[in-house]
C-alpha cells in the first residue's frame, strides 16, 4: 500500500503541474503586472528580462504580427541559482525525472525508518495525547519538524521552478510536497506502538510550510530570515544516558540547535546597499535554543538559548557565474557554521565558538 500511494501521489503532482503549465499560454494585457512574489524578490533577481512571443498560425504578413496576441513571460535569475517565471513553462522531462528522484530517495529513506525506528511492535492507527507529547524533550522535536517541513518545502519548489512551474506554482507546489513529505512519517507512527500519530509534530509541520509560503509572498519583509541547525554529538549519547540509545543523530537531541537567523542587509534600504561592502553582506545575527538532561527522561530537563554571529552563504559574491553552486550553497546555508556565541541557560553563561 505504501507503494501504490507513493505512485498515486507521483501522478497528481504530474498532472497538477500540467494544470499549472496553462498559466504560459495566457495573453497577459499588462507586461508590466508582476506577481507578488516577483516583486518581493526583486532584491534578489537581477534586471528584468522579457521575452516577447508571437503567435501567427496563418503565417500572414509579418505586418500583421501587431495585430496578434502578444504573450510575455518575464524571467527572473533568483539567488538560488534558479528562475522566477510569470507563467509555467514546464520541462517535462526535468519535472517527471526529478520527481522520479524524490520518489526513489522517499522510498530508500522509508526502508531506512523501518529498519531504524519500526521495528517495534505495530498496533492500530492512534494519536498521541496533545499536551504529554508536547511536553517531551523540552519541544526540541516540534522546533524539528518546522525545521524538517520548511527545508523540504523550499527545496521542493527550487526543483518546481528549475523544472519550469511559474515562481507562484513553485511556492504552493513547493510547500505541499514538503508538507506531504512530513505527514508520511507521521502516519507511520500512528501504526507503531510506542509511537503514535503526533498533533503537535502535525501543527509543527504545518507551521514550517506555513512560513516558507508566508515569507515567499512577502519577501521584503521575511526574506532575510531563515531558519538553519546544527548537531555536534551530546555528552549524553556519548555517555550512554539516554533512555534509548539513539539509531540515529536526528534522535540526539541534546545534540541539536536550531536556530532562526537574520540577515541585516536584506532589510538595509537600497541607498545603504550601494555603498555598502559585498563581502560583509553576508553577515548577520543568529537566534539558537536547545536543551540539556533530557535523554534520562524526556519530560525533564531545560533549555539553552544562544545568540552569535551567522554567515549567509548565499551572498558571498563568489557564486555569480555558476547557477549549480548557488543552488548547492542555498542548501548548505541551511547549516549554521561554528562562530562566536553566547549561550544562556539556568547553568550560567558561556562565551565561545559553537556548532
Amino acid at each position: 500500500m505504501h507503494i501504490i500511494h507513493k505512485i498515486l501521489l507521483f501522478y497528481l503532482l504530474i498532472n497538477c503541474s500540467a494544470a499549472f503549465a496553462q498559466d504560459s499560454t495566457k495573453a497577459i494585457s499588462d507586461p508590466i503586472d508582476y506577481s507578488i512574489a516577483s516583486r518581493f524578490h526583486s532584491n534578489d533577481y537581477v534586471p528584468l528580462n522579457l521575452s516577447y512571443k508571437f503567435f501567427d498560425p496563418q503565417k500572414k504578413d509579418k505586418t500583421a504580427l501587431a495585430s496578434q496576441p502578444i504573450f510575455v513571460n518575464s524571467e527572473r535569475p533568483l539567488i538560488d541559482g534558479t528562475i522566477w517565471r510569470t507563467n509555467s513553462d514546464v520541462n517535462y522531462l526535468r519535472l517527471t525525472s526529478m520527481l522520479g528522484a524524490i520518489a526513489v530517495v522517499n522510498t530508500v529513506a522509508y526502508t531506512y525508518q523501518r529498519k531504524v525506528w519500526y521495528t517495534e511492535e505495530t498496533t492500530v492507527f492512534h494519536s498521541l495525547e496533545f499536551l504529554n507529547d508536547w511536553n517531551k524533550y523540552q519541544q526540541m522535536d516540534k522546533f524539528g519538524h518546522f525545521t524538517d517541513a520548511y527545508i523540504t518545502s523550499d527545496f521542493s519548489a527550487k526543483i518546481y521552478r528549475w523544472s519550469g512551474l511559474s515562481g507562484n506554482s513553485s511556492v504552493w507546489f513547493g510547500a505541499l510536497t514538503g508538507w506531504i513529505w512530513m505527514l508520511e512519517i507521521e502516519v507511520s507512527d500512528a501504526f507503531m506502538a510506542e509511537w503514535g500519530f503526533s498533533w503537535g509534530d502535525m501543527l509543527a509541520n504545518t507551521a514550517g510550510s506555513a512560513f516558507f509560503i508566508l515569507q515567499q509572498f512577502n519577501y521584503d519583509a521575511l526574506g532575510g530570515i531563515q531558519p538553519k541547525i546544527s548537531w555536534h554529538k551530546s555528552e549524553a549519547w556519548k555517555e550512554m544516558r539516554y533512555h534509548k540509545d539513539p539509531q540515529a543523530l536526528i534522535e540526539d537531541y541534546e545534540g541539536m540547535t536550531f536556530w532562526l537567523t537574520v540577515n541585516p542587509h536584506h532589510y538595509f534600504p537600497e541607498s545603504w546597499k550601494k555603498s555598502y561592502s559585498e563581502w560583509l553582506a553576508p553577515l548577520g545575527l543568529a537566534i539558537g535554543v536547545s536543551a540539556k538532561d533530557i535523554g534520562a527522561y524526556p519530560w525533564a530537563g531545560y533549555k539553552e538559548y544562544f545568540i552569535g554571529l551567522d554567515i549567509d552563504l548565499k551572498k558571498l559574491p563568489i557564486w555569480e557565474d555558476s547557477n549549480l553552486l548557488k543552488f548547492i550553497m542555498s542548501e548548505v546555508n541551511f547549516l549554521r557554521l561554528p562562530l562566536p556565541t553566547i549561550r544562556f541557560s539556568s547553568q550560567g553563561t558561556w562565551f565561545g565558538f559553537y556548532f
